[in-house]
This record gives structure tokens, C-alpha cells and sequence, in this order.
């Protein structure tokens, strides 16, 4: 029962990823607002959240610390790169926290697979 709901918000997280970052993605050539990408990054990032404490609920594996502490340090080195470079790179830290969200959506979609893999495993070995 773990390894489908598991399955079924990893399923979620992807659809949910590429929902909001896809046509973001499309209309990057046509000089959109910038702020169209940081509210999609917005959405994908409270979907994670309410999927990562399904998954600390449901699953124990390494990957759920790796995660909570490279966010962790993400937001340390956001606040202070936003604070020491708010007056002459303002650009640098918004380039910043978009690629560390995209990395972070990247390496949760990721470790969400493997955590299925891994449970459908350890159920066929038994």
C-alpha cells in the first residue's frame, strides 16, 4: 500500500512539474515577465513540500536527509547572498534561486523513483 501511494505522488510530483514549468519553458523565447517562471518554481515547490512529508511519513531512506539539508543550506546561502548582493547583484540571486529550485525539483523527481525502485525490491525479494 506504501509503494502505490509513493508511486502515485512521485507520479503526481512529475505531472505537477510539468504543468507549471512547461509552458514557462515554451514562452522563455517570447519575453514574458520573469515572474511567471518564480510563481511556477512557487507551485512546484509547495507541491514538494506536502509530497516530501508523505514520503518522510511512508518511506525511511538517506535521501529524505540529503534532501531536508540541502534545502536547508539552499535557503542559508540564499539569504545570505540576497543580503550581501541585494544592492549590485540582484540578478545573480535570482538566477541563483532558480537553478537551485529546478536542481532541487530535479534531484526530488529523482530520488522519488528510485525510492519506488527500491520498495519493489525489497517486495519481490520477499
Amino acid at each position: 500500500m506504501e509503494r502505490k501511494i509513493l508511486k502515485g505522488e512521485v507520479i503526481f510530483q512529475t505531472v505537477v512539474s510539468l504543468v507549471f514549468f512547461l509552458p514557462v519553458a515554451v514562452n522563455y523565447y517570447q519575453k514574458t515577465q520573469r515572474s511567471d517562471f518564480f510563481i511556477a518554481l512557487f507551485y512546484v515547490g509547495i507541491s514538494n513540500l506536502i509530497g516530501f512529508l508523505f514520503r518522510v511519513l511512508l518511506s525511511k531512506s538517506k535521501f529524505h536527509r540529503y534532501y531536508f539539508y540541502g534545502v536547508i543550506l539552499f535557503f542559508i546561502i540564499l539569504y545570505f547572498s540576497a543580503v550581501y548582493l541585494s544592492d549590485s547583484r540582484m540578478d545573480f540571486v535570482a538566477n541563483f534561486m532558480g537553478i537551485g529550485g529546478v536542481l532541487f525539483n530535479i534531484y526530488y523527481l529523482i530520488y522519488g523513483f528510485y525510492n519506488v525502485k527500491t520498495m519493489q525490491q525489497k517486495k519481490t525479494e520477499r
